[in-house]
């Protein structure tokens, strides 16, 4: 699709128009009370051929209320809560813990969502998917983050074989969706390997990974490591062949 972007408004009827674009394929949508709150349509324009787009608003839920707490119902201020839809154009919206540990958004565009939560000093935690109704609010979500636990690690390499800048280790394949946990439920992380062949994965919640040492994009080798709430454990060694 054609770089940059324009913007027009609507008049009394609802009716806009852009002009002079390059010709070429594009994405339309409008923004209501600063969300995207239509459709998003794929138009082709060229000089012979204006395009037509039609845009609906879309319904929205009202209000989304939750709190996050740790295991043992202690409330976590502070923490971050991201929501991503799911589907359509995975727009991402982002709200923050009071000191009771709760959150609330408003007017959040219809649809299914994941929910993540974090904390300095406590896991990254996947709450979960949602669906938020259309004028139907959400009420009384509940998040436990666990304390952090972090895996630290080694990359070693043949005799005299420098570290690729390139490489990294996660605890999901290269394809995965970020937004989602890596394998068994666990947290989605990753770290870049320093030059010494070092690396460090932090706010991980307790379980069993599988850590995927990824060089340009290729799976060059992979351990597993448990570790449980709030420790630090040491990896067995990933190889770069």
């Amino acid at each position: 699709m054609p770089t940059g972007a324009g913007s027009a408004f609507t008049d009394e009827k609802g009716r806009f128009t852009f002009r002079d674009l390059a010709s070429g394929k594009y994405r339309v949508f409008a923004i209501v009370g600063n969300l995207i709150r239509t459709n998003v349509a794929v138009v082709e324009v060229s000089a012979e051929k204006p395009a037509f787009a039609e845009l609906r608003i879309q319904p929205v839920t009202p209000f989304v209320r939750g709190q996050v707490v740790s295991t043992e119902g202690a409330p976590i201020a502070n923490a971050k809560i991201s929501l991503v839809m799911a589907e359509g154009w995975n727009a991402e919206f982002e709200a923050q813990t009071d000191a009771d540990g709760k959150f609330e958004l408003h007017n959040m565009p219809a649809g299914v969502y994941y929910i993540v939560a974090e904390a300095r000093d406590w896991a990254k935690v996947f709450a979960g998917k949602f669906n938020f109704e259309p004028n139907k609010g959400l009420d009384e979500i509940r998040i436990f983050l666990p304390k952090a636990a972090t895996i630290v690690g080694r990359v070693t390499t043949p005799q005299g074989k420098p570290i690729s800048p390139y490489a990294f280790v996660q605890t999901t394949p290269p394809d995965a969706d970020r937004h989602l946990p890596a394998e068994g439920g666990g947290t989605n992380a990753w770290a870049r390997v320093k030059w010494d062949g070092s690396y460090k994965l932090t706010n991980l919640a307790p379980g069993t990974y599988t850590l995927h040492l990824i060089v340009d994009g290729e799976v060059v080798d992979k351990v597993k490591v448990t570790v449980k709430e709030g420790e630090t454990v040491e990896a067995p060694p990933l190889r770069l062949k």
